[in-house]
C-alpha cells in the first residue's frame, strides 16, 4: 500500500477520533451520564417550543448526549416549572422557559403558587430575545405612535387591544403601554395568540403587541400594519418602524426572551458545564439562521447576568401588575 496514502489515512483517522472525543466531551464527574429532560412549559410548536428545539438539537451533538423535550403547557407555565422547581437538583431535569416565568406568579389571586420563584430555581443562560411589535388593524386611523396615542385619548375606550394570554409579555406590555402614555382602552383576553390575531383580522380588536414569528405573516399579506417596536434598536427587517422609546413612549422594555433554568442547588460546575456548551451553540452560523428565522436574537447571557435580568423583572413586574390589576383566574 502506498505510504503515502497509508500516512493520509491514518491522520484522517486521528482528525474523525479526535472530532467524535470532543463531540463526546462530558461533564463534570461523566455528566450527562443519561439522557437529560427538558420540561418546555408551554405546546409543541409554539414560539419558545421551537426556539427550544434549535437549541438542543444543537447541544445533543455539541455534547454526543441526549437532552430530550417534554413539552408540559398549561397555566402559563404553571405546571412545567412545579416539575423542575421539585425535582432533584442533578442536572437531569431543566426547564427551558419564556418571560412569563417573571409574571405568572403576580397574576394568580386565587391560585397558590406550588413554588418560590425567587428561591427555586438556578439560572443557566438567557438564550434568546425579540422584540414585542405593535400592530393595529388596517382599518384603524393611525399611522404612527403618536397618532394612536391621540386617537385613544381624544375617544377614550373606544380601542380594543387583544391580550392573547393573560401571563404573556404582550399583555403586560399592553397594560405598560396605556399605563405610560394614559390612555384609556379595553383589554381583551383570549386563550391564545391564534384567537387574538383572527380578532384583530376581523377588527374585534383594533391592536396587539406580540412578536414578529407571529405577526410577519399578516403584516407581509396586508392585513395589518407596525407602527412601533419594543427593542432599543430598530429591527432590521423593518428598519422604517420606530422603536417606541424613538416615538416618544420612554421605559418601554418590555422584551420576551426565552432561556434555561434548573432546579435551585444543581451544582455550580453543572450549570458551567450546560452554559459553557450552549453558548457555543448560539454562536453556530445556522443556529444563527434559524433564529433570524423566528425573529430572534441569540443572547447567550451567562448564570449571573440571567440571573440579574430575572431578579430586575419580577421587581419591576409586581409592581406594575400590581398597579394595573392584571389577573389570569
Amino acid at each position: 500500500m502506498n505510504k503515502l496514502f497509508v500516512s493520509t489515512l491514518g491522520a484522517l483517522a486521528l482528525a474523525v477520533g479526535v472530532c467524535g472525543a470532543a463531540a463526546q466531551e462530558s461533564g463534570p464527574g461523566g455528566y450527562p451520564e443519561k439522557p437529560v429532560r427538558v420540561i418546555v412549559p408551554v405546546a409543541a410548536a409554539g414560539g419558545t417550543d421551537i426556539i427550544a428545539r434549535i437549541v438542543l438539537t444543537k447541544l445533543n451533538v455539541v455534547t454526543g448526549r441526549q437532552f430530550v423535550v417534554d413539552n408540559r403547557p398549561g397555566a402559563g407555565g404553571l405546571i412545567g416549572n412545579e416539575i423542575v422547581a421539585k425535582a432533584t437538583p442533578d442536572g437531569y431535569t431543566l426547564l427551558f422557559t419564556y418571560a412569563a416565568h417573571t409574571i405568572v406568579p403576580f397574576i394568580y389571586q386565587r391560585t397558590k403558587i406550588p413554588y418560590d420563584v425567587h428561591k427555586d430555581f438556578a439560572p443557566v443562560v438567557l438564550a434568546g430575545q425579540q422584540p414585542l411589535l405593535l400592530a393595529l388593524n388596517v382599518q384603524v386611523p393611525a399611522n404612527s405612535v403618536a397618532e394612536l396615542i391621540k386617537l385613544a385619548k381624544a375617544k377614550p375606550n373606544s380601542l380594543n387591544v387583544a391580550l392573547a394570554t393573560p401571563s404573556s409579555s404582550g399583555a403586560l406590555a399592553a397594560e405598560v403601554f396605556k399605563l405610560l402614555t394614559n390612555t384609556d382602552m379595553v383589554s381583551i383576553p383570549f386563550k391564545g395568540g391564534a384567537p387574538a390575531l383572527t380578532a384583530l383580522i376581523q377588527n374585534d380588536v383594533q391592536l396587539i403587541f406580540t412578536t414578529p414569528p407571529t405577526i410577519m405573516p399578516h403584516l407581509k399579506s396586508g392585513r395589518v400594519k407596525v407602527i412601533g417596536t419594543s427593542g432599543k434598536a430598530r429591527v432590521p427587517y423593518l428598519p422604517d418602524v420606530p422603536t417606541l422609546a424613538e416615538a416618544g413612549v420612554k421605559d418601554f422594555n418590555t422584551a420576551p426572551w426565552q432561556g434555561l433554568l434548573a432546579p435551585a442547588g444543581t451544582p455550580p460546575a453543572i450549570i458551567k458545564y450546560l452554559y459553557d456548551k450552549i453558548a457555543v451553540v448560539l454562536k453556530m452560523p445556522d443556529v444563527k439562521e434559524r433564529f433570524d428565522a423566528q425573529g430572534t436574537d441569540p443572547v447567550a447571557l451567562g448564570p449571573k447576568e440571567f440571573g440579574e435580568v430575572i431578579a430586575r423583572e419580577l421587581k419591576l413586574n409586581s409592581r406594575v401588575i400590581k398597579q394595573v390589576g392584571m389577573k389570569a383566574d
